[in-house]
């Protein structure tokens, strides 16, 4: 199996508890949580993918250090993680929980680039066109990048809408620069 195949079984799993326990938006904040530490971490990612520590020793610093901070599920969940030699695959799973939760809600993820941050009217009604075409809710996540010069670029999964001028610059040129000039046309005085 797949690292994501893998981290898909593991993220169904926990969402089925979740879904049994009736906390699935507490289960996704703290796998979200979790991915975020062990990225930002370094010392933390060392410490749960170091094979000179025992197993016993990382499960019970996840016990007393998430104890109360954490639900019990997510406590015992990362303990599983670490039997299985699985907590390097947590950000995995949690892009795995993301999607399932995503199709669960009927959400839908979508990444707006502008070359200035969105006017708040101008995002909420790109917000609501959106979900009136795409039926889900919108979760918007704003990019600013000042070399598209202006519009915006629309990504939603795999599909990528440049609106960008930028995008419309390069056009022009590489149409000026594939078109033909007829002799009769171009001339010299």
């Amino acid at each position: 199996m797949s690292v994501n195949d893998i981290a898909r079984v593991y993220a169904s799993s926990l969402i089925d508890i979740g879904r049994e326990k009736n906390i699935l938006p507490d289960i996704e904040e703290e796998i979200r949580f979790l991915a975020d530490l062990i990225t930002a971490d370094n010392e933390v990612r060392q410490f749960f993918n170091s094979p000179g520590i025992p197993k016993d020793a990382k499960k019970d610093f996840v016990e007393k250090v998430f104890k109360g901070r954490l639900s019990q599920t997510t406590i015992d969940f990362t303990k599983v993680l670490v039997d299985n030699d699985r907590q390097s695959s947590i950000f995995d799973i949690y892009q795995a929980v993301i999607v399932l939760m995503d199709d669960a809600y009927q959400r839908q993820r979508v990444t707006v680039v502008s070359s200035a941050p969105l006017d708040p009217a101008l995002k909420d009604k790109l917000t609501a066109k959106l979900k009136d075409n795409l039926k889900k809710d919108i979760i918007l996540n704003e990019e600013t990048d000042k070399s598209i010069l202006g519009g915006i670029i629309i990504k939603i999964d795999d599909l990528v809408i440049d609106g960008s001028l930028s995008k419309d610059l390069r056009n022009i040129t590489n149409n000026m620069l594939t078109s033909k000039v007829r002799s009769e046309v171009a001339y010299e005085d």
